[in-house]
């Protein structure tokens, strides 16, 4: 069995043939109830709102308001990553699995595989959709001037190319520990005596914990307290230059806060699960078999706190952005007023030939 446990395909809970009973003595040795209930009930409420969420971002972003802007690649980039990983979700849920009976994912080692390389690939493509918003924020606020030169549809796309194809190839070498054990699909099995097996793990596990998120980490805080700095000398300079209220100073610092406020809720909601990883892989404790209950309680919080950073994006667009309430607004009467009118055409058709 492994020795350290992957961090991202989170909760592989009881992967090893636990029973339904053990984890009424799993919660009873430390972990409250509470947070058992609460996994529980996030789970399908996250499915249904990120599904509705991020529809209706990529929808928006195919507006005649957005389609334009090479930043609206990126925010749909970060939709379907986001939709991959709520939705790929529950298949390693115990109770998925008791209720169809089988674990889908392990019908043999190649579904295995793929299961575990679409949810990392998922992660850390979402990541690194997030650093490339904060790097178009970043060059549109330093340099203005050369904004539109750099930031262009092109470009965006050479980048989310570079992204998929060098974390498709990690995430392909990587899966060699990902195995069908007894029924189950287990992302980290080796052989953990073997040192050099060991090492050849805690590399890959390293470098996957780095493209996931402290390198993403290093860059989003660096980017954006240098936006955060430029800006407050931007607003400093207007001040004192004159008192008129400019639109696209404004309509500027609130896109630049809906990215300030995705990279923060990214920070806090991620940085629990790193160090836990981290923690974990340093001391040579299996993570998803640690029998501390402080430990344990710990996990649950830090993996329920990544799962609502995949839930989260859709509403600070709502809170930040007036264009994209709008928008919204716009698709949904839209498709009502659709409805309404073909009612009023079916009505209308049936009273006519009626006469």
């Amino acid at each position: 069995m492994s020795n350290v446990s992957t961090f991202l395909p989170d909760s592989e809970v009881m992967m090893n043939g636990t029973s339904a009973s053990s984890i009424v003595n799993w919660t009873t040795d430390g972990l409250p109830s509470v947070i058992v209930y609460i996994n529980y009930v996030f789970l399908p409420v996250s499915i249904i709102v990120v599904t509705i969420g991020n529809i209706l971002t990529i929808l928006v972003m195919r507006t005649e308001r957005y389609i334009g802007s090479p930043s609206s690649y990126l925010l749909i980039l970060l939709s379907v990553t986001d939709l991959v990983v709520i939705l790929s979700q529950p298949f390693k849920q115990l109770p998925f699995i008791d209720l169809v009976g089988i674990d889908v994912r392990a019908f043999n080692d190649i579904t295995c595989k793929l299961y575990i390389m679409i949810r990392r690939l998922s992660k850390m493509t979402s990541s690194w959709a997030v650093v490339g918003l904060c790097i178009e924020r970043f060059i549109a606020v330093w340099f203005p001037l050369k904004a539109k030169l750099l930031i262009t549809k092109r470009a965006v796309s050479v980048y989310i190319v570079t992204v998929l194809v060098v974390i498709i190839i990690y995430t392909s070498v990587w899966s060699y520990a990902s195995k069908v054990v007894n029924g189950k699909c287990n992302p980290d099995v080796y052989d953990y005596t073997d040192p050099t097996e060991r090492t050849r793990f805690g590399i890959m596990l390293q470098g996957g914990t780095a493209i996931y998120s402290n390198v993403p980490t290093i860059l989003l805080v660096t980017l954006t307290s240098l936006i955060i700095v430029k800006l407050s000398k931007h607003k400093k300079k207007r001040k004192r230059m004159t008192s008129i209220r400019q639109a696209s100073p404004q309509q500027d610092a609130k896109i630049t806060a809906m990215l300030i406020g995705i990279v923060i809720s990214f920070v806090i909601l991620i940085l629990p699960i790193t160090f836990l990883h981290n923690r974990a892989f340093l001391k040579q404790q299996t993570v998803y078999s640690e029998k501390s209950s402080g430990f344990n309680l710990f996990k649950e919080i830090a993996q329920l706190m990544e799962k609502l950073n995949y839930c989260l994006n859709f509403f600070l667009y709502i809170m930040t952005s007036k264009q994209f309430r709008e928008s919204i607004g716009q698709i949904l009467f839209f498709r009502c007023s659709q409805k309404y009118k073909k009612r009023e055409e079916n009505s209308s058709t049936r009273s006519g030939s009626r006469y």
